[in-house]
């Protein structure tokens, strides 16, 4: 009965569509048709003369003539109808349904307050109230079906205000019987509705079943009673929205349910008191929604859309947030809070997995649900742990969410691992800068100590991930691929040696602590110089002889060539330093200071070659061979005067040294044009005459100034000489230097 009385309504619908598409349709063919007889008739008049007739041909098809321009009057009229008739037989109904219950509702309260009649005869009206709205709704049904729903809907709020104040104030029925009887008022509402085939049944039943804990709250409700009394509800309409696919009933069941679980926490004087009701209960609402939802899309076999994951995003936060707000005031122990916590996590993981392992769910939701678990593992570390254990337990997990993604090529669990190295990576520097603070440091072992394991064991989770990025290569080139397979790599560089740096400048403030020396700085600031320099030689070779990365090799470079820039003048100033405490007698040992200086000159020579190797290598160019020649010679250059001071300052001569360190240019210089002019380099030549000029200046503005006649005398006579050489070399190979260029010269002259 229910079908045919449906389909004679979708039929009558569907006449009433098609016969106002069809008048449009007759009034454009009507115009076409006339514009078309009056276009021949002038046609045939112009080519017959003005006696000639137009002959008439009967048409199988009557001509109507166009309707008259009052069509838009009657649009508007019949738009008018359908806004009045939309306004009187819909949503006044409902309206007045609502304003009914909710006077009911009113009034039942004040009687209550004011004990007008007997608990009995008011329980009684209640249900009389309901019975005779629902028998109207009945007979209504047939002719009136839509005013019909909303009386049968407004019956079932009554229904379910009643049954609870009958138990809830008045204690007429025992708890089992009013669990029966909303328990049926459920079922009720689910066949009415489907009998009906409307959700607005379902949707004002809801109303007023969700409204009936807020309309009758006191501040003192039986709390298993309310929650199960919603969970009866929830159970019901969701059940509803399942079979007729009624997604509006899922949702406000979804957020009635968790609002009136808010405002119940929060309104809550002591939530210890109705602890395990509020944490059953809660844990019965999310599973209710939880499972609907699944449910819903396992069975039907449909696809989740963005809004559906949200819902299920926020049922599941929504219950961990309450459920650790309530046992985080229910005990002091924080080992509850972290169960908790990783049951969340072990929940979430057995269901995905068991979703992935039957296929029962597209894969969206399936790495969803394991990523939600993975979420609540990942919180649960920081809630039971602390310090470095943090850092180290989201390392670990980065490398094993990283080696499933490569492993099973899913990029969600590659994303998700960088996310957890990005925490990681916070964790790990709060580490630092609480473990490195000046008040922390005396009593600490450096290398060891905890921080310092802890950090190398982040270094070795980088390095995994890296290596694995890079040998399980993702294919096409994106911002996932670029970040493990770059960035990565380059951030294990760069906190391996931070992580070794601290912990030598550790142990040089923890000695300087108990020992007290003019040359502890000098030895601190040189051992931090030194690891950088042979850190950074270590990688420029590893990439030129295994690596052979051109990006690696840039960045290499650069840090290179800033440490080099470093040790030149820092490095040997500090040395000069050690050398002058010696000199003074305030070092005893001369072994330990000239070690030191000819292993730190050893450590700059192997990064000079590194740097060259990956230069000459990776970045070949006109003006990379030209940067070399710069970098080179600058080096020897400095090594060369830093060694004729310190000899000068160990020989006594101190400050004695400005006439040695012009001739040391002027060599160099000449030197520079030799082998510019044999190995014909031409930016070789132009740094030899740079190089004179520099020279010739220094001794002009500078030497001469403070420097005896006799040292003038040799100075301006060997740095004249040298120029001359250089001059005579420039003049005898000229043709070999010049040979080429002037011939192009002569051809384009010519």
């Amino acid at each position: 009965m229910e079908n045919i009385n449906q389909r004679i309504e979708d039929l009558e619908n569907s006449f009433k569509q098609l016969n106002a598409e069809q008048g449009r349709t007759t009034e454009t063919l009507n115009a076409v048709l006339a514009e078309l007889q009056s276009l021949k008739a002038s046609l045939q008049k112009d080519a017959t003369g003005p006696q000639a007739e137009v002959p008439f041909v009967r048409r199988s098809t009557p001509f109507v003539p166009p309707a008259k321009k009052q069509a838009p009057a009657a649009i508007t009229n019949v738009r008018k109808d359908q806004l009045e008739n939309l306004i009187g037989s819909n949503i006044i109904n409902k309206i007045g349904i609502l304003v009914t219950v909710v006077g009911v509702f009113i009034g039942a309260k004040y009687a209550i307050e004011k004990e007008l009649i007997s608990a009995t005869t008011r329980i009684i009206l209640g249900y009389g109230v309901a019975a005779v709205l629902c028998l109207l709704a009945y007979r209504l049904k047939a002719k009136y079906i839509d005013y019909s729903a909303v009386l049968m809907s407004g019956s079932i709020s009554i229904i379910y205000f009643i049954t609870y104040i009958a138990h809830s104030f008045y204690h007429l029925f025992p708890q089992p019987l009013a669990f029966g009887l909303m328990l049926f008022t459920t079922a009720f509402v689910v066949s009415m509705s489907i009998w009906y085939n409307r959700k607005i049944i379902a949707l004002l039943g809801q109303v007023g079943a969700y409204a009936i804990p807020f309309l009758l709250s006191t501040g003192n409700e039986n709390l298993p009673l309310l929650y199960g009394y919603l969970s009866i509800i929830n159970i019901g309409v969701l059940f509803l929205s399942f079979k007729r696919n009624w997604k509006l009933i899922y949702q406000v069941a979804f957020g009635f349910s968790w609002f009136i679980f808010l405002a119940t926490f929060v309104n809550a004087l002591n939530l210890a008191i109705g602890f395990y009701s509020n944490l059953i209960f809660l844990f019965i609402n999310f599973i209710i929604f939880y499972t609907a939802f699944l449910a819903n899309k396992i069975i039907k076999k449909q696809l989740y859309a963005l809004s559906e994951i949200t819902i299920l995003l926020i049922n599941a936060i929504a219950f961990f947030l309450l459920g650790y707000y309530l046992i985080d005031n229910a005990f002091d122990n924080d080992h509850y809070l972290t169960l908790f916590t990783l049951g969340n996590a072990l929940f979430h993981l057995v269901i995905g997995e068991r979703i992935k392992w039957l296929k029962l769910a597209d894969e969206t939701v399936t790495l969803f649900i394991l990523g939600l678990g993975l979420t609540f593992f990942t919180v649960s570390i920081p809630i039971h742990f602390e310090g470095n254990t943090i850092t180290v337990l989201w390392a670990i997990e980065a490398v094993f969410l990283c080696y499933t993604g490569h492993i099973k090529k899913r990029e969600t669990y590659l994303i998700l691992s960088i996310a957890l190295l990005l925490l990681t990576l916070g964790s790990l520097f709060i580490d630092w800068k609480q473990d490195y603070a000046p008040d922390t440091t005396i009593a600490t072992k450096a290398f060891l100590n905890a921080n310092f394991l802890s950090s190398l064991f982040v270094c070795i989770c980088f390095g995994i991930i890296s290596s694995l990025s890079i040998r399980y290569s993702l294919g096409k080139q994106g911002l996932i691929k670029s970040v493990l397979t770059v960035a990565l790599p380059l951030a294990f560089v760069l906190l391996t040696y931070l992580c070794i740096l601290q912990e030598i400048d550790l142990a040089w403030t923890v000695y300087q602590i108990k020992h007290s020396s003019e040359a502890l700085n000098s030895f601190r600031i040189l051992s931090l110089q030194g690891f950088s320099i042979g850190y950074a030689s270590i990688w420029l070779w590893l990439n030129g002889q295994y690596f052979k990365q051109k990006h690696l090799a840039t960045i290499l470079v650069i840090v290179g060539l800033y440490a080099l820039f470093i040790a030149l003048v820092g490095g040997l100033t500090e040395i000069g330093i050690l050398r002058d405490l010696y000199i003074q007698k305030k070092i005893g040992a001369a072994l330990p200071v000239f070690g030191i200086r000819y292993g730190y000159c050893l450590l700059i020579v192997t990064l000079l070659l590194g740097i060259l190797y990956n230069m000459k290598t990776f970045l070949p160019s006109a003006n990379t061979t030209r940067l070399i020649a710069l970098v080179f010679n600058t080096t020897l250059l400095v090594l060369l005067c830093n060694e004729f001071i310190h000899w000068m300052d160990i020989g006594g001569y101190a400050n004695q040294y400005k006439l040695g360190l012009s001739i040391i240019f002027a060599v160099y210089a000449l030197f520079m044009v030799t082998v510019g002019i044999k190995k014909q380099l031409k930016h070789v030549r132009m740094g030899g005459i740079i190089l004179f000029g520099i020279t010739l200046c220094k001794v002009m503005f500078y030497d001469l100034a403070s420097l005896s006649t006799i040292s003038k005398t040799i100075v301006l006579i060997v740095l004249g000489v040298i120029m001359l050489i250089a001059s005579f070399l420039y003049n005898k190979f000229k043709d070999s230097i010049f040979g080429n260029e002037a011939e192009k010269m002569d051809e384009k002259v010519s």
